[in-house]
């Protein structure tokens, strides 16, 4: 295996930004090369610019790129992280829009940029809650991420203590279900029931066309991806969310995110000292 040069990784840094948008330093730091030498010993290269020249190729092949990407991110996230966003949902948001709609459409909701699914379950959770309590709320949950691993572990939907915090114990005697049957080991697998409410998906969130499945949302949660993209893509991002939601929708970011400089008339939204950015009713 011929060794990597700078300028190889150059190249690979910026083809990784032309296709996902990530800016591969705020991603990992460690292992660069090691983990670039194992994609391309996976597909048979032994000359780095071989291997570039595959990479090249993502808009008609995006297979490389997409494990390049598996390889060199790193996904973790916990159930029910920032909870106070899933207090608003149920406390303020969901009683809001099913009055609004007089209890006949259904509630769109997405997660964009889900990782391993944690996030998306918590979503299913909480609005199986809110429909047991309320028979007639229908609702349907979306959820994508550009990790093909990501997609395979959240469709597996088993989860170790990394995944399950104290967090999910408090929902869990709230809502008063579980989130799935535990293992000797205390891993965690979601109930059928829990992952049929799932639509899980390839998302690629720097295909700003290509985000047009998430016309008609009503909640968007993006959080903790934003912080891997440039300003530009981020304000990209901000305008399209705001085209795509319904009048009333609601975006959700990680708590150290926000968005700056951006011309779409989004009302911010002070839950708790938490923040959302909402599309005002009456406008399309």
């Amino acid at each position: 295996m011929m060794p990597l040069e700078k300028k190889h990784i150059d190249r690979i840094r910026e083809l990784v930004h032309s296709y996902s948008g990530i800016i591969l330093e705020r991603v990992t730091t460690r292992n660069v090369d090691k983990k670039i030498h194992n994609q391309m010993k996976h597909f048979g290269v032994v000359k780095p610019a071989d291997y570039i020249l595959i990479l090249e190729e993502f808009d008609h092949n995006s297979k490389a790129m997409d494990e390049l990407i598996a390889e060199l991110t790193v996904s973790e996230s916990y159930f029910f992280r920032n909870p106070v966003q899933f207090e608003y949902l149920l406390e303020v948001m969901l009683p809001e829009f099913y009055q609004r709609s007089n209890w006949e459409i259904p509630l769109r909701v997405w997660s964009a940029g889900c990782s391993r699914g944690e996030e998306a379950y918590s979503l299913a959770m909480t609005m199986l809650y809110f429909q047991k309590k309320h028979p007639e709320a229908r609702f349907s949950i979306n959820a994508g991420d550009i990790n093909g691993k990501n997609l395979v572990a959240a469709r597996e939907a088993i989860y170790g203590n990394r995944s399950l915090r104290e967090k999910l114990a408090i929902f869990e005697e709230k809502f008063g279900f579980k989130l799935g049957t535990r293992d000797d080991k205390g891993e965690c697998s979601v109930s059928d029931e829990l992952k049929t409410l799932v639509n899980l998906q390839k998302l690629n969130l720097k295909n700003i066309r290509g985000l047009n499945c998430l016309a008609g949302s009503d909640i968007i949660f993006c959080r903790n991806v934003l912080i891997y993209f440039d300003e530009q893509l981020r304000m990209q991002l901000a305008e399209k969310f705001y085209q795509c939601l319904n009048p009333g929708g609601v975006v959700f970011l990680g708590e150290s995110e926000c968005f700056s400089g951006i011309s779409t008339p989004f009302e911010l939204v002070n839950y708790k000292k938490i923040y959302a950015y909402r599309k005002p009713t009456g406008i399309r």
